[in-house]
C-alpha cells in the first residue's frame, strides 16, 4: 500500500497526474484540473468511458460488458507509450473494469478512485474499487455500508454574493427521476407573488422522449423552462447568488450531498432539499436548510419554503483544495505554480 504523503514530497512541477473523469459533467473536470494544478501537478485528462459520445452513455446504462471492452481499448490507444504518472485519479469510472484497472496500475505510482454517485446508481466500481490504493465516496450510506472514506464534494465559486436578491427561489436542475414532478408541485403550491428563476436542463432527445412518456402533463406545464442546452457555470451561479433559497433535489438512489448545496452555502443561499443528510451532516447552518423529504402536506411544504426565504445563512466555502486534501490524503497545500494543465488526450 502506498503512503500518500509521498505525493507531497515530489518536486513541484514534476508531478504528473492523469485525471480520468466524465468530461460531459458540466465543469467538474476543469475544477479538478485547476485544484490539482494548485497542488503542483501537471494534468492530462481523459474521459471515464469510451466511446466518448452519446453511444458510450447509452452503453453505460444498458450494456456494461461491451462498454468496458471499448474503454480498455480507448485507454490503450491514448496511454500507450506514456511513462507512469505519479498519480492516476479516477472519478466515477463507469466504463472501467478489472482489466482496465490492471492496465492503469502499470501507468500509476499512486492510483486513487472517487465516486460522486452511489453504487446503486453507478455500480461499476464495485468489482474494482479494491484494486486502487485508496477509494472514497461522496455517498454517506455507501461509506457506512462498505467501510469507505467519506469525502464530501465542494464549491468552486470564487465570487461574492449578489447585493440584490431579486429571486425568492432558484430552481436550476437537470431533469431526472421524478424531479420534474416535484418542481411542478412546488411551483403550483407557491404564491404567485414568489419571484422564481427556473431553468430545467434536458440532457438529450432520448431522455426527453422517455420523460415525456412518463410525465406528459408535467413536461407540457413546464415546457417554457426546459432547455436542451445547459447554462454556463457562470450564468448558473449568478442566478443562484441572486436568490434567497435554492431547490436541491438529490437522486432517490443517492444519499450524498450535491455540489449545489456547497455552492449555495458559499453564496449565502438557503437550501430547500429532499436530502435529510444535508442537515444531519453538521456542515450547514440549520437555519439555512429545510428538508421536505417525507412531508406530503402541501401547506406545510409551502410554509417551510416561505419561512426559509426569511433567512440568509452565513457563508462558508468548502474549497476544491479541502476536497483534494481529503481525497488524496495530502498534508499542507503547496504554493501554486504555472503549468499547461487540462490537456485532453485524444
Amino acid at each position: 500500500m502506498i503512503s500518500f504523503p509521498m505525493l507531497d514530497q515530489l518536486p513541484v512541477g514534476r508531478r504528473r497526474c492523469l485525471l480520468i473523469a466524465p468530461l460531459s459533467f458540466y465543469t467538474f473536470h476543469k475544477s479538478l484540473s485547476y485544484g490539482l494544478e494548485k497542488k503542483g501537478f501537471v494534468v492530462d485528462v481523459i474521459n471515464d468511458e469510451f466511446p466518448d459520445n452519446v453511444l458510450g452513455k447509452i452503453l453505460g446504462k444498458i450494456f456494461i460488458p461491451l462498454l468496458r471492452k471499448l474503454t480498455l481499448w480507448g485507454l490503450h490507444a491514448r496511454l500507450g507509450g506514456q511513462p507512469p504518472y505519479d498519480l492516476v485519479l479516477i472519478i466515477k469510472g463507469r466504463g472501467l473494469g478489472v482489466e482496465s484497472l490492471a492496465y492503469l496500475r502499470t501507468k500509476a505510482l499512486n492510483l486513487i478512485g472517487y465516486n460522486f454517485d452511489s453504487f446503486l446508481f453507478n455500480p461499476s466500481p464495485l468489482d474494482w474499487q479494491h484494486l486502487t490504493d485508496r477509494y472514497a465516496t461522496f455517498d454517506i450510506q455507501d461509506a457506512k455500508k462498505y467501510g469507505l472514506p467519506l469525502v464530501h464534494l465542494f464549491s468552486d465559486i470564487k465570487s461574492t454574493p449578489a447585493v440584490v436578491r431579486d429571486f425568492d427561489i432558484s430552481i436550476i436542475q437537470r431533469i431526472h427521476s421524478n424531479r420534474l414532478v416535484l418542481v411542478g408541485q412546488l411551483l403550483r403550491a407557491l404564491p404567485t407573488s414568489v419571484r422564481a428563476f427556473i431553468f430545467l436542463y434536458e440532457k438529450n432527445i432520448f431522455t426527453f422522449a422517455l420523460g415525456v412518456l412518463r410525465f406528459p402533463i408535467h413536461y407540457a406545464r413546464l415546457w417554457p423552462y426546459i432547455s436542451f442546452r445547459p447554462l454556463s457555470h457562470t450564468q448558473a451561479m449568478q442566478a443562484l447568488g441572486r436568490s434567497r433559497v435554492t431547490f436541491d433535489f438529490a437522486h432517490p438512489l443517492q444519499s450524498g450531498i450535491t455540489i449545489r448545496c456547497f455552492e449555495a452555502q458559499s453564496l449565502g443561499v438557503a437550501i430547500y432539499t429532499n436530502n435529510p443528510e444535508v442537515i444531519e451532516s453538521g456542515l450547514f447552518s440549520h437555519s439555512g436548510v429545510a428538508c421536505f423529504s417525507g412531508c406530503s402536506d402541501s401547506k406545510a411544504l409551502v410554509a417551510m419554503c416561505l419561512d426559509l426565504m426569511k433567512h440568509i445563512p452565513a457563508q462558508r466555502c468548502r474549497s476544491i483544495e479541502e476536497f483534494l486534501d481529503e481525497l488524496l490524503f495530502i498534508g499542507a497545500p503547496i504554493a501554486p505554480s504555472t503549468f499547461n494543465i487540462g490537456r485532453v488526450l485524444s
